[in-house]
């Protein structure tokens, strides 16, 4: 199952001249589902998980890149029940500086 996280999160990285889609930031954020929906606010974020945060961080280098991040983390936490809470804390909790939330609720044009 790790070794299936990871293979999806190196097929994630963005091919140079190719937009980024939300098949490659669904398939990036994957590993992180199970702490997002099941996850403890006490407890760290795995480290697959924040190999995933980091990932799309490194795949979304522009502003119009990390706006559609956004969008496509947005849908994603629209159609998946995730606890907000952990969302937010996602990239703080795994050391990771972003300006794309995770969130059903965010204004995705704000993001810089």
């Amino acid at each position: 199952m790790i070794i299936m996280a990871m293979a999806t999160a190196v097929l994630a990285v963005a091919v140079p001249g190719h937009a980024l889609d939300c098949t490659q930031v669904d398939s990036a954020i994957s590993p992180c589902l199970t702490y997002l929906r099941d996850g403890a606010a006490a407890a760290a974020p795995p480290r697959e998980c924040c190999d995933a945060v980091k990932s799309l961080v490194s795949i979304a280098p522009s502003q119009q890149e990390r706006q559609t991040a956004c969008e496509c983390l947005k849908a994603a936490a629209a159609r998946t029940p995730i606890k907000a809470d952990l969302a937010a804390g996602l990239p703080a909790g795994c050391g990771v500086s972003t300006t794309v939330p995770i969130s059903p609720d965010v204004n995705c044009q704000n993001v810089g």
